[in-house]
């Protein structure tokens, strides 16, 4: 069994910042946006007033000097209803009045030929009907009188269709003057009054195409910094806090398949590496604790009998000492050392009368003593966190050339953590005084494996040990 890998935190996380990201991102692009397009209606609405005092000015001037007389195109009719609608030179060339309306409309041609604009003049005394007010113009114009000119002459603004499509307009108002009268006279104008109105009509597919760029630019920086922001915090935060709760993660499960030597590495320096300190702990404990039981367990199965007192423990003693020497890790030692206590766990079985009998078995009885490993196997086989045990249980009494049992596995299929065991047991038992024989001296001991070496015993293993025991004094051989 293992410990899942839910993603879950991850995606909390990413829901939970995405979404705040999200709102505040929206929002401030979303205001920003709103301050673009007010700029764009801002500068449209600047080149309006710009374009409109140009024509008043133009208008004022063309006014003052009692209007233009400009040469007359072929085609052209002259406008009866000015006073003075033409002149004629001393060579016979005829001149057109041009008054500040005449203008005003002319220039507006020219402009919306070019695409640019275009200008009306509108009152609601027509004396040109062409000039009639447009909707928005007669609301304008109503509002002008009433305001009066001083109240109205910055002049509003709308926002509408014009022959479907969209525009920007502004109006401002026309106040009569000396020269005005001169046309208007008959209308009952008094100078000073509102007369009219200037509009100018301006095609907003370019403004609108800018703020369409506008926005796009604000979705795209938008998402591209939520992104860039979202994936910044996240690699923090996976490097910060998920890939160390990913390491305990890992570091349980090894627990939880029994590697008990498994530590917590996580540096930190904060509440997760604290944490990791407090596993440790807590790993270290449940390791001593579940060592210590199986020790007990061992103590109780050898204070059966007198002669075998304190095998279990010698056995563990030597096979670390082996494994250490032939460079295993710390995991593989490990298992040793749990594979050397419960080696023989398989003869709680066993009844006192086979196992402190002073003579030599007989056939049936060594059969049961021989039982002991899969009996210990069986023992060990439901418990996950004891299984790294079961190569040493089931195998510590095969022999390198496969005459061993129970499975008469030979060579390399011996786990080496069964070959490690095998000579430190024997070891053991040859330097135990049994009821049946007197033990062996230390030296005689390790000869005799030595001579085994390659048919009952590996090799290496064998090696190993002879080393260590040469390098220490006599019964001082240690596990570290």
């Amino acid at each position: 069994m293992t410990i899942p890998r839910p993603h879950t935190l991850r995606l909390k996380f990413v829901l939970y910042l995405g979404s705040i990201l999200a709102v505040c991102l929206g929002g401030l692009f979303f205001w920003t946006y709103a301050l673009a397009r007010l700029n764009i209606l801002d500068q449209v609405d600047q080149q309006a007033r710009t374009l409109l005092l140009q024509v008043v000015i133009t208008r004022a001037w063309v006014a003052d000097h009692g209007g233009l007389f400009v040469m007359k195109r072929p085609g052209e009719v002259e406008n009866l209803m000015l006073p003075k609608s033409h002149i004629v030179d001393q060579e016979g060339q005829t001149y057109l009045m041009r008054n500040p309306a005449l203008v005003t409309r002319e220039i507006s041609a020219y402009a919306e030929e070019a695409g640019l604009y275009r200008f009306r003049l509108t009152s609601l005394k027509l004396k040109n009907p062409e000039n009639a007010p447009l909707e928005f113009e007669k609301e304008a114009l109503e509002f002008f009188e009433r305001q009066g000119y001083d109240n109205s002459k910055d002049g509003v603004a709308f926002q509408r269709l014009d022959r479907d499509r969209p525009v920007y307009c502004r109006i401002v108002p026309l106040q009569i003057t000396a020269s005005c009268l001169e046309c208007h006279q008959d209308q009952g104008y008094r100078i000073g009054e509102v007369r009219g109105g200037l509009s100018v009509i301006i095609p907003m597919d370019k403004a609108l195409a800018a703020m369409d760029r506008s926005r796009n630019s604000f979705i795209l920086a938008g998402v591209g910094i939520m992104g860039l922001v979202l994936s910044a915090v996240y690699l923090f935060l996976r490097q910060m806090v998920l890939k160390p709760v990913d390491h305990l993660r890992a570091v349980a499960n090894r627990l939880v398949a029994g590697e008990y030597i498994a530590i917590a590495q996580v540096t930190t320096g904060d509440e997760l590496e604290a944490f990791a300190h407090a596993f440790n702990t807590m790993t270290t404990t449940i390791k001593e604790g579940y060592v210590g039981a199986l020790k007990s367990l061992t103590a109780a199965l050898d204070a059966r009998d007198s002669y075998t007192r304190g095998h279990t423990g010698r056995v563990a003693t030597y096979s670390i000492a082996i494994a250490r020497a032939m460079g295993l890790s710390d995991a593989r030692i490990s298992e040793v050392e749990i594979g050397a206590i419960l080696h023989d766990v398989g003869k709680i079985g066993i009844s006192d009368a086979i196992l402190r009998k002073p003579t030599p078995l007989t056939l049936d009885e060594t059969a049961t003593m021989e039982a002991h490993v899969t009996a210990g196997a069986k023992i060990v086989n439901d418990a996950n966190f004891l299984l790294c045990a079961l190569p040493a249980i089931l195998h510590h009494h095969e022999r390198l050339d496969g005459k061993g049992y129970p499975e008469g596995l030979q060579g390399e299929e011996l786990p080496l953590i069964a070959r490690i065991i095998a000579v430190a047991d024997t070891f053991d038992a040859m330097t135990t005084d049994r009821p049946y024989r007197q033990g062996l001296s230390r030296e005689e001991a390790l000869a005799e494996i030595e001579r085994h070496s390659g048919t009952q015993f590996d090799p290496q293993v064998v090696a190993t040990f002879a080393k260590i025991c040469l390098d220490q004094t006599p019964g001082s051989v240690q596990s570290n």
